[in-house]
């Protein structure tokens, strides 16, 4: 398990208020409020640009510098713009090492399924993160799953996940990777219906114009 060096550029806000903040955004800033157990709530600010890095960076522990301290904080709830998907606002929580914490972890898939390969089937994944709980000094960087043994219609529930370290806490029948059988392309068929009708109603006429012809024969006969 590495213990993250990353560390988020984050700078002192003395800025508040509704529109205060929203120069504060107009300005490349995202607000960030970090809080700590025991400590009052510390409102700080960081620039889109370091924001974007840092959720890109896929580590899940930051160190940060408070009041001339090193801390190390998690991202605890991001804020999002409705349309533009802009971070509006950030929480950072402070954590010890020695402290259990639940944290989300990437889940990454090693290899290619031989039910792929060599069978033509598919892989779905249906979850890319896990919510685990663990001591702070023990986050994975993610959890890794092989799947090159998979056959088609094998399946990898969290139930068949085990650690040590850490507990997952989505429910063990959830379902997190299956290899599905090809999908059967289908072809379509020409209808017949109507053609059918249509035959149907000119064996009738026929039927209809002989009927005629046969009255018309037994009234000559007359």
């Amino acid at each position: 398990m590495a213990e993250t060096r990353y560390e988020l550029k984050i700078h002192e806000r003395i800025e508040n208020g509704k529109t205060a903040i929203k120069k504060l955004r107009a300005d490349g800033w995202v607000p960030v409020v970090f809080y700590s157990h025991g400590t009052d709530a510390v409102p700080l600010k960081m620039s889109y640009a370091d924001v974007r890095e840092a959720l890109r960076s896929g580590e899940r522990i930051f160190n940060i510098h408070i009041n001339g301290e090193q801390r190390r904080a998690v991202i605890k709830e991001i804020q999002y713009h409705p349309v533009t998907d802009k971070v509006l606002h950030m929480d950072l929580h402070g954590v010890r090492l020695r402290d259990i914490v639940e944290i989300e972890v990437p889940l990454i898939i090693k290899g290619t399924p031989t039910g792929v390969k060599d069978e033509g089937g598919v892989l779905q994944q249906t979850i890319h993160e896990l919510t685990i709980r663990c001591k702070g000094s023990d986050v994975p960087d993610h959890i890794e799953l092989d799947v090159a043994d998979m056959k088609i219609g094998d399946a990898i529930h969290v139930r068949d996940l085990e650690s040590d370290i850490w507990t997952i806490l989505e429910s063990s029948d959830v379902t997190l990777i299956s290899i599905q059988p090809p999908q059967k392309m289908e072809i379509e068929t020409p209808v017949l219906e109507e053609e059918g009708e249509e035959g149907e109603e000119g064996e009738e006429a026929e039927e209809g114009a002989e009927e005629g012809e046969d009255e018309e024969s037994d009234k000559d006969e007359a």
